[in-house]
């Protein structure tokens, strides 16, 4: 149990119990190692493991608008069911993501994202799947 809790202690020191950003570490590893075996069963765990991966959803962008030509910013994007690798993408082209929680990313927004004025549909795109569409305005100066 020592080397699990090594694995699930944050840099700074933070443990596993209030922070569950390790949880889909922890589950991944009961899953990888499984829940026990019979004795003479050789090794081989008869249960099944079946592994859901719900679709993410976005809520809300903060901000949700900014100036064309404007200065690079961090843009967090507020939903669900986001993994530890989500990606947000920008019409279309993956942005450089953080993952904050699972109903939390952070993604870095260029001055190249902010050349044109108009509506940029984002997105996210965790575990396989893509959450709806949202679009972040960016607006005449």
């Amino acid at each position: 149990m020592g080397n699990l809790l090594t694995i699930l202690q944050h840099r700074e020191g933070e443990h596993f119990g209030g922070n569950m950003r390790y949880l889909p570490i922890l589950f991944t590893l009961l899953v990888l190692v499984g829940c026990g075996s019979p004795v003479g069963n050789k090794g081989a765990d008869p249960r099944p493991v079946s592994v859901f991966v719900l679709q993410p959803s976005i809520t809300q962008l903060s901000p949700a608008t900014t100036p064309v030509n404007s200065v690079p910013f961090l843009l967090t994007v507020n939903g669900a069911n986001f993994g530890t690798a989500a990606t947000v993408f920008w019409n279309g082209s993956a942005l450089h993501t953080v993952f904050l929680t699972s109903n939390q990313l952070v993604a870095t927004i260029t001055p190249q994202n902010l050349l044109f004025m108009g509506p940029v549909q984002i997105y996210v795109l965790s575990g396989g799947l893509t959450s709806n569409t949202i679009d972040f305005n960016v607006t005449p100066q």
